[in-house]
This record gives C-alpha cells, structure tokens and sequence, in this order.
C-alpha cells in the first residue's frame, strides 16, 4: 500500500491578500454575546500557507480521529475550531429558525484553506471546524442544512440529475466587473502579476477595494444555494445574461471572503481540500454530537446542543457510535448517493443503527461502481486468492452501463460517472425489454456495452464505440450495433442485493434476464475452487482470443458482497498486457502541448500529462508523450486542444520549470496510457515525495491509447494509485528517468 501522503499547499498569497483576509470585511467567528473570540478562543484564521508542500500528520492524523471529542469533552468553548465548542455559545448570532448567514460558511472555508500547509493535524482540524460548523446549523436553523452539505461538495444536485451551472470563466469575469467597477484586463493584470492565484482572490481583493456606501443586505446560506440552483437551471436565449445578473447580486451583496467562495463556486473549484470521507465523517460527528430534538418547540433549539454534557453520558460509548454513524453515513452515500436523502433520512431521527433500512440503493438512483484492483500477473493474483473460491469473467473493452428498469416501461442507462445514457442507447433500452424475465419487475444490472459486428458475431474494439452519438439517436440509423454483456445485479424485484454474495447475485442475475445473440449475452465466466495457474492461464487466453482486455477475477463467497463506489481486493483485473510491463493503464489529463516538429509541424507533437490529486485538488505531471497517435489522431487532438488553451498556468497545475510546455490547456479531457514501467523523476511532480525525497514519479515510453469520455478530470489517476503501482513492479528498474524515457 501506499505510504502516508506528504500534500501540495497553495502558492503562497502576497500581503495583501493577506490583509483582506485578516481586514474588518473578513467574517471572523465570535465568541458567546457576540464578542469576539479572546486570545485563547479565535478559531485558527492562520495566515495563509507559504510552503510548496505539506506533511499529513503521520503521528495523529488518521489515528483515533474521532477520539478528540471524547478527550476534551470537559471544556467549553465558543470557538468553532475547538472540540469543546457548544452551538448554544453562538446562538445569539445565529438566532434559532432564522436563515444564517452564509459569511459563516465562508469563514469557515477559509479557515479550512488557511490549514494547507500548517502541518501535523490539519485534517482533524479541518473535521472539527467542518463539524462545528454543521452542529451550530443542526442547532439553529437545521433547513440549511442541506445546501451546505451541496456547497461544501461542490455541487448543486446529485451528479446523476447532471445539473450543471453553465458558466464559463468568461461569464464570470464579465460579472466580476460590472459588480466590482473593474475591466476585464485589470483581472487578467491581477493573475498574471501574480497578485492572485485564481479569479477568487480577485473577486477577494476587488471587493474590500471597493467603497459602498450602503450594503445590501447580508447574504444567507439559503440564498446562495438558491441563486446557484437558479443559475443552473437558466435555459434558453437570453439565459448567459440571466445567469450573469444573478452572478452579480450575489457579489454586490457579498462581504470580504464571501465573493472568493462565491466565485470559485460559480467555477465548481471551492480549492480548499476538502473531501468526500472528510465531509462524511463531519456529518457523522455533529449528528451524533448534536443530534435533533424531535418536534422541538417553536424558538426553542432544533438539536441538542452537546450530548457529551447529557448527565451520565457514558464517553466511550459516545466515541464508538461517532465510528459506527460515520460507517453508516459513507455506506448509505455509497448506495444513496443523494444527499437530499441521506442527511433527510439523518434529520428524521436515523442513525447508526437504522439509517440502511432508508438510504439504501434504489431504483433511478445509479452509484458509482464497483472497481478492481490491477493486479501484475497470475503469480500475485495466487497470493491474494488462495484458498478462497472464486470467479474469473471475461473483461470486456467496452463501455460500463448500469440498467435501472424501474418497471416495464421506464428503463434507464447509466454510466460509470452517473451520467444518463439512456437517449445514446435507444437499442439497449429495447432488448432490455425483451429479454426481461416474465418474472421480473423491476432490477439493477451492472454491465459493459460492447460494440458488435452482427454479421461475423464479433466484438469490435472499443475505438468503434466511441464513434457512436451520445443524444437524440434514431434507432433506426444506428450504425455502430452493441451487445450488452451482463456481469452483476444490485436489486431484484425491488430487493436490494449488494450485501449478497456474487454467487447470490449472479443467480438473480440470471433469472433477470434471457440470453439474445448478439444483443444479450452473460459475461463469459469460470469458477475456480483451486487455484490452478495454468488453468487461469488458459482462460486469460481464452479471453484474448475473444477480443476481451483480459480477465476480472473476484471472490464467490467470501467477502463477496458489491461494494460500491469501491476498489477492492476481492475483485482483481488481470490485463492481457500485463507482461508488456506494467499491470494497468493509468487515465491521465493532458495540461499542455509542445509544438511539433518535422511531419508534425503545425500540430501538437508532444503533449505534457497529469495525474490528478484529490487531496490537494491539483494536477501533477507524470510524463509527457508523442507515442502512439495516428495521423488522425493528431489532428482530433490539435483541434479540440487549439479551442482550450490558457494564457497562463492553472494556479493548481504543479510543474517543474523543466517541463513547462509551449501551450497550456484548460484540464478537460482523460486518456488512457499505457508505459514500460515507473521510475523515480527529479522533474515530475505526481505523488512528489511519496517515494523519494524532494521527487515524483515518472510513468517511461508512455504511449496513448484512447480518449475515456467516460471520465472527469477529477477522476483520473492519483497519487495512491501511482505508489500502488510503482511497488508493484515485478522490478522498480532505474530510480531516475532519461530525458528519452519521458
């Protein structure tokens, strides 16, 4: 496994970004009467973090992280950054049933930026403020509760409801300056000076720079949900100027560090670090700290304000149900990935010990996959499944669909990113129909689509499938034919089945559905209850010779339930490719471009890749390649990335001066590499001190494969996965790279 990360921080801010931060105009939390915090009780504002890099805190960090609740329940506090805060200390500036103001919530984001780079404990830091600041809401005014947790993701729906806001960084410049009284080459001036490191900070220095005379009102945490709602929903002619008057109100209204977060909401970049299993445990933390008073009376709070002072509260036991609910909360996100419904399902009264029986997968609400592991080759997938029965299925080069059929006539097709592919595939939806079992009523299915040539019965590679159109399809005109190949099922009949082992679902599965030639076939597969290599050998080759990438081998009965939005070590993928180095392809982001040269003048012949870190939100180089392009290719790519091109850096691209490219790119495409091997690199930034001092790792003769449409930048190869790899090297090779090797 990967060791420990050591995190990117944000470039350093100049002073006087400083000086807004820490001006009159900044919200700054306060103490009980509304006064401010004394010396001892001022939530940690620190100045904002001037190191390159930061340490995770290897000694507390992700040991015991719920423990400091029960260590300190003692105190009191006021202030928000301490775990003895109570929310009944602030209650007169928050006042109970009124809407609160959305400067607590940009306080608190920038407490939480301001810790990148303070070293050890900054991510239980980062969990009690985040936590806190749920618990004053829950206490308050729990109805604003939910468009936090919306905010605080980065979002404004349930990724499947594909609610975008539809703003460009364009769109948002012209707002900035109408609000702000500013041309839109004074903001380019400001970046590009290096006064600040994204439009955010601008927004931030433009808006103490500017005298009002008379503010609009405050603005309120359901107000900002509700414009942000508002600007996702604008459709039609006229809608880029609706969207940027409302853009505008927001910031006419906003106060100190209100208009950053506002601004890098409006870009879905909030670039503070904060992560899914870091909001989840907040959540759980504040339920359980300050769980709500049922029908609790007008004007009086709506949760309890600190059940560690509850007489004879036994702490040990408060501290194993914070465990237990945080468990319980990432498990019903896993399978609910709605969070109307799961902290609804939480304000109802649910907790650790009945919020499954509500929030658990359903039909119309796709979750992200169940994920493998790469394995290197058959010798490590020996080690990992002797003695356990288990399975070996074709790996299909296609594209992962997850079937929702509601009922008979509602069937719905989703990707692996949740995003509804129903209207590409008017074809699957129809043999759906048909080959449901008259027994069934409704199900899940979890499948990969396959392009298929229905004259020679064979599949095609994945290539042709990316051909195929993605809206508005006639049935009739389609071109590109698919087979669908089903491999698992979540639910049956309205059951859910993922805690069920995968010989239990691959039973339902089957009664689901009936085979079609050519349009339905199950996953061609073969059980194993010994661990025979030269069996497994022989089915991989099998697969091979069926056009498949290889094979997944998962467990059958042991540890064998679906586990979604997971990569588990009980489903392992062996690629046919494995001996030509490394075990997997990685998905990489193209950031930028050097000019070609030669057969290549006029184009892009050589593009600088990253990898994306989710902890730092920024993108790290891992090689830079012009292997593996077609003539075709090169040209798709030149006129794609010629209309995505920056002026400047992204502020959160993390590149060696000696890799800097001749044109930056806007991070907004994946592709799939593959390479030789991994090699420690003095110029390469991704997972930078992870495995050598003061140096990246380097992927050496990478070479393209395809595009992944399928994916978001923000979903393609991290840090951990590239140490994963590395280590799993049948030979680490050179621990430096050549020039020739990037």
């Amino acid at each position: 496994m990967a060791p420990k990360r050591k995190s990117a921080a944000a470039s350093a801010s100049p002073a006087d970004i400083k000086a807004s931060l820490l001006g009159q105009a900044t919200p700054q939390p306060k103490g009980a009467g509304g006064k401010k915090a004394t010396a001892d009780t001022t939530p940690s504002n620190p100045e904002p973090a001037t190191a390159k890099r930061r340490k995770v805190d290897d000694a507390a960090g992700d040991k015991a992280s719920d423990s400091v609740w029960i260590e300190n329940a003692a105190g009191t506090s006021s202030d928000l950054a301490s775990p003895t805060f109570q929310p009944s200390s602030i209650a007169s500036q928050h006042p109970i049933g009124k809407p609160i103001g959305f400067d607590l919530v940009a306080s608190v984001l920038q407490s939480v930026e301001n810790l990148v780079g303070s070293g050890a404990g900054s991510r239980k830091k980062c969990t009690i403020l985040l936590t806190n600041m749920l618990r004053t809401i829950l206490y308050s005014n729990p109805k604003d509760l939910i468009p936090v947790i919306y905010i605080l993701s980065n979002k404004v729906a349930p990724d499947y409801e594909e609610a975008q806001l539809g703003v460009g960084d364009g769109l948002v410049i012209k707002a900035m300056c109408e609000s702000f009284g500013k041309q839109a080459k004074d903001i380019n001036h400001t970046m590009a000076a290096g006064d600040a490191k994204d439009l955010g900070e601008v927004a931030l220095l433009s808006r103490n720079a500017q005298k009002v005379l008379m503010l609009p009102p405050k603005l309120t945490i359901e107000r900002v949900f509700s414009e942000m709602i508002a600007i996702a929903n604008d459709k039609g002619k006229n809608s880029q100027t609706t969207k940027k008057d409302r853009m505008k109100k927001m910031l006419v209204a906003s106060r100190g560090v209100e208009a950053k977060y506002i601004v890098r909401m409006l870009q879905a970049k909030l670039r503070v670090g904060i992560q899914v299993p870091t909001l989840m445990q907040a959540i759980a933390s504040a339920f359980i700290l300050s769980p709500p008073i049922k029908d609790a009376p007008k004007d009086s709070p709506c949760a309890m304000s600190d059940l560690r002072k509850t007489k004879s509260v036994d702490l040990a036991k408060v501290e194993e149900r914070i465990t237990a609910m945080e468990a319980a909360v990432k498990q019903a996100y896993s399978e609910m990935p709605n969070f109307d419904k799961v902290i609804g399902a939480l304000m109802e009264g649910k907790d650790e010990t009945n919020l499954a029986e509500t929030c658990h997968i359903s039909l119309g609400i796709p979750v992200k996959p169940m994920l493998a592991k790469p394995s290197k080759g058959i010798r490590e997938v020996a080690e990992r499944l002797t003695g356990k029965r288990f399975t070996g299925e074709w790996k299909y080069d296609g594209e992962r669909a997850q079937i929702h059929v509601v009922d008979r006539e509602n069937i719905f097709v989703y990707s692996r990113n949740s995003e509804n592919m129903t209207e590409k595939y008017p074809d699957v939806i129809k043999v759906v129909k048909e080959c449901l079992s008259e027994t069934v009523q409704s199900c899940i299915i979890d499948s990969e689509l396959v392009a298929f040539d229905q004259t020679s019965k064979k599949i095609l590679p994945f290539q042709i499938l990316s051909t195929r159109g993605r809206k508005n399809i006639d049935i009739d005109s389609i071109k590109v034919n698919v087979c669908l190949y089903p491999f698992d099922c979540m639910l049956c009949n309205g059951t859910p089945l993922v805690t069920e082992t995968l010989e239990t679902r691959r039973k339902s599965l089957w009664s689901c559905l009936k085979e079609l030639e050519g349009k339905v076939k199950f996953a061609e597969y073969r059980n194993f209850d010994d661990l025979v290599e030269d069996d497994i050998q022989a089915f991989l080759n099998e697969s091979i010779e069926g056009s498949c990438e290889g094979l997944m081998l998962k467990t059958l009965v042991d540890n064998a339930s679906y586990a979604p939005s997971q990569r588990s070590l009980n489903w392992l993928k062996l690629k046919k490719d494995y001996l030509e180095g490394l075990g997997d392809s990685l998905d990489v982001v193209p950031i930028g471009a050097y000019y070609g040269k030669g057969k290549r003048t006029g184009s892009f012949g050589a593009y600088l890749l990253a990898i994306y870190d989710p902890e730092n939100e920024e993108y790290q180089t891992i090689c830079r390649t012009g292997t593996g392009f077609s003539d075709e290719d090169l040209q798709t790519h030149h006129s794609f990335f010629k209309e995505k091109t920056l002026q400047n850096r992204e502020f959160n691209y993390n590149v060696n001066d000696k890799m800097v490219p001749d044109v930056w790119f806007e991070a907004c495409q994946v592709w799939e590499i593959k390479a030789a091997d991994l090699s420690i690199s003095p110029v390469h930034t991704a997972a930078l001190g992870m495995k050598a001092s003061g140096k990246g790792i380097a992927l050496r003769f990478p070479r393209f494969l395809r595009i992944r449409d399928d994916k978001p930048p923000e979903e393609s190869s991290g840090p951990d996965q590239i140490c994963d790899m590395f280590e799993s090297q049948a030979s680490v090779g050179k621990t430096e790279m050549d020039d020739d090797d990037m």
